[in-house]
């Protein structure tokens, strides 16, 4: 979660297992023209090809039509190959265009950053631009994080080149009705959705490895983990009739109805 602490100056902690996919964070954006707290889901990527087998299902286009921006971020191997991350910007790729349209509106960012123990990769001219034409296959913007200044044509590199793509798109980022709408769903289910898939995919990580569940059934961690799963699944398909019953009606109806589920799923008023 190195980015997002670089993004927004702090980061949730991760959940009891070590994951941190499915966690939400928010971050305070200030420009010379807006204001804005915009919400930021985290996701971790162990295994690409089960990562988009999961979110090329109908249940996860709620997630996917609300996000704004993909920032991809992963650490440079010894050879300084893109070959492992070219796999999952193709996969992202693919999830997005199934969801939300080819050539849909989102920012696309893939950022290297350097193995650890180091402050920053160091790329040679040639093998910047290598990666420059890689990421932009799959329609993403390489970032080089670490890097500082400006380039030869005198465009910003590095974090401040994240946050002026990200800044700089605020239609992406849900700012046009930054209070009230994100996607059609509404922010709070498409939040609740990406978290639920997150809880999801850390407990299935825990059932392969053998590990132990959390919460008050540990004593069978399987079967409570199966348990678990299965009320995710149960959730998710809810939330996803709620959208299909209110297709077709006004905004404000629509938002009723979502507001109303989120309250029956969580047992807490999504506007309090």
């Amino acid at each position: 979660m190195e980015i997002t602490e670089s993004l927004t100056g702090s980061s949730p902690a991760p959940h009891a297992t070590g994951s941190c996919a499915g966690l939400t964070h928010e971050w305070d954006v200030r420009t010379a023209y807006y204001n804005a707290k915009v919400p930021l889901w985290i996701d971790e990527i162990v295994d690409v090809q089960e990562w988009k087998e999961e979110f090329m299902k109908e249940e996860a286009g709620e997630v996917v039509q609300a996000v704004g921006a993909w920032v991809y971020a992963f650490r440079v191997g010894g050879d300084g190959s893109i070959r492992e991350a070219e796999k999952t910007l193709a996969a992202l790729q693919e999830v997005v265009e199934t969801h939300a349209g080819y050539g849909a509106e989102s920012v696309m960012l893939v950022v290297a950053m350097p193995a650890a123990g180091k402050q920053s990769l160091d790329l040679e001219k040639n093998k910047r631009e290598d990666w420059d034409d890689v990421a932009m296959q799959y329609g993403f913007e390489f970032v080089e994080y670490g890097a500082q200044g400006v380039n030869e044509f005198g465009e910003k590199q590095g974090m401040d080149r994240l946050k002026e793509a990200l800044e700089a798109n605020g239609d992406s980022l849900g700012l046009s009705d930054a209070d009230d709408d994100f996607g059609d769903f509404g922010r709070e289910e498409a939040e609740m959705t990406a978290e639920l898939f997150g809880m999801k995919h850390s407990l299935l990580e825990q059932e392969d490895d053998g590990e132990e569940g959390y919460g008050e059934d540990a004593d069978h961690p399987a079967s409570n983990q199966e348990l678990q799963v299965d009320d995710l699944d149960k959730m998710m398909s809810r939330l996803l009739a709620v959208r299909e019953q209110s297709a077709g009606l006004p905004e404000a109806q629509r938002k009723r109805m979502a507001a109303q589920a989120v309250k029956e799923l969580t047992g807490s008023d999504p506007n309090t």
